[in-house]
């Protein structure tokens, strides 16, 4: 089967998170746009403002009734959160409850792209 790519558009906030590493696991609602996205897929993320756009490959789904249970049962840091009350109060300012009983919500467990570089070895050069 072919992977596919899914185009996300995210506030500077998240995008950067994301850029930065921080964001490991991105959370939202499960809408229907999203209920075709497999592991080995691609999210294309583009920051609403500047346009810029970032690529990760997705490793991992789960999927939940709401925030709630999400947030108590995931790492913060891996969401790019220092503690879960800080989740809450962000979730709660970008999505309703209706939103949440009408699609249930989702993780989708993410990583950066890996990086090669190149090292010396007895004066010749070879990618790490």
């Amino acid at each position: 089967m072919e992977s596919k790519k899914v185009i996300i558009s995210v506030y500077p906030f998240a995008y950067n998170k994301i850029l930065g590493g921080q964001r490991k696991i991105d959370i939202r609602p499960y809408t229907k746009g999203l209920h075709q996205l497999r592991v080995g897929d691609t999210i294309e993320y583009v920051n609403l403002e500047t346009k810029s756009a970032i690529s990760r490959e997705v490793k991992g789904i789960a999927l939940f009734d709401n925030f709630d249970t999400l947030i108590n049962l995931l790492d913060p840091q891996m969401i790019g959160y220092s503690n879960r009350e800080e989740i809450r109060l962000r979730i709660e300012r970008m999505y309703s409850r209706r939103e949440q009983c009408e699609f249930g919500v989702c993780a989708l467990f993410i990583e950066e792209p890996s990086i090669k570089r190149m090292m010396k070895i007895n004066r010749l050069e070879r990618s790490a």
